[in-house]
C-alpha cells in the first residue's frame, strides 16, 4: 500500500498490526517491535501523519504505564517507538517519572532503560540498575558459544546468524562497560573486558569480538567481508557434502 501510494490505508494497517497483532500470535511480539516499526518509519518519511500517529502511540503506552497498566509490555513498546524516532530522551524521562511512581515497575523495566539512560549520561542511575557484571557476561558469552558451537548441525541458510550472534554479544559487553567507566569503576572495566574475550575459544569469533570491543573501531564485518564470504561458501559446500552423504546411504 505505500508503494502504491495508498498511504491512509497502509497507517491503518500499521495501526491495527501494533494493537491488535499479539491478541492473534502473542509470537509476532518482536515482529511488531522492529519490522513493524520499521516500515512504518518508510512510511512516515512519505506520508507526515503517519510520524503523528506514532508518536501518539508512544504516548498512549506512556500514559498507560504511569497509570499503572501494562507494565513491561508497555515500556518495551514505549522504548522500541523512541528508538525509531530517535527520541531516547523521551525513554530515559518516562523511566525517571516511573521509578518515582512505582520502584518495582521501573525495577522490572530496568534492562530495557539501560540504553537511554546511558545516552542520557546518568551513570549513577545506570550503576544503579547494573546486574553484576561478571555473571551479565558469563551468561552472554554462553549464548554465543552455544549458537556457534551448533551452526554446523542447522540447516544451511544464508542468514547472517553468526554475525549477528557476535554483533549483540559485543554490544552487551559494551554497555556493561560503558556503565563500568561512567562510574569509575575502570579496574573492573578492563577486567570484564578481558574476560569477555576469554571466555570465547573459538579464536576466529575471539578476535571478532576483541575487535568490536576497541573504542572507534569500525564493526568487525565492515572489515571483514571477503573472508565472511569465504566463510559462507565453505559453509555451503560441506552441507552439500553432507547431503550427498546422506542420500548414498539411503
Amino acid at each position: 500500500m505505500t508503494l502504491e501510494g495508498r498511504h491512509e490505508e497502509a497507517l491503518r494497517e500499521l495501526i491495527w498490526f501494533h494493537e491488535h497483532a499479539l491478541e492473534e500470535e502473542p509470537s509476532l511480539y518482536g515482529v511488531r517491535n522492529s519490522y513493524g516499526l520499521f516500515y512504518w518509519m518508510d512510511l512516515a518519511q512519505v506520508y507526515p501523519p503517519a510520524h503523528a500517529a506514532l508518536e501518539a502511540q508512544r504516548d498512549r503506552h506512556a500514559s498507560a504505564l504511569l497509570d499503572g497498566g501494562g507494565g513491561r509490555q508497555a515500556f518495551g513498546d514505549l522504548a522500541a517507538i523512541n528508538e525509531r524516532l530517535d527520541c531516547a530522551a523521551h525513554t530515559y524521562g518516562v523511566f525517571c517519572e516511573l521509578l518515582a511512581r512505582d520502584p518495582d515497575t521501573a525495577q522490572a523495566c530496568s534492562s530495557r532503560a539501560m540504553e537511554a539512560i546511558i545516552a542520557a549520561g546518568d551513570f549513577a542511575l545506570a550503576g544503579r540498575f547494573l546486574p553484576d557484571p561478571e555473571r551479565v557476561v558469563r551468561r552472554a558469552s554462553t549464548l554465543l558459544n552455544w549458537d556457534v558451537a551448533n551452526r554446523r548441525v542447522r540447516p544451511f541458510t544464508i542468514a547472517p546468524r553468526i554475525k549477528a550472534g557476535i554483533y549483540n554479544y559485543a554490544d552487551e559487553v559494551k554497555q556493561v562497560l560503558a556503565v563500568l567507566e561512567g562510574c569509575g569503576r575502570h579496574e573492573e572495566a578492563r577486567r570484564i573486558a578481558q574476560l569477555a574475550t576469554d571466555l570465547i575459544p573459538a579464536t576466529t569469533i575471539r578476535r571478532a569480538v576483541r575487535a568490536a570491543l576497541l573504542p572507534g573501531a569500525r564493526p568487525w564485518y565492515e572489515r571483514s567481508v571477503l573472508s565472511l564470504r569465504t566463510i559462507g561458501t565453505k559453509e555451503k559446500l560441506r552441507h552439500r557434502r553432507r547431503l550427498a552423504k546422506a542420500a548414498r546411504a539411503a
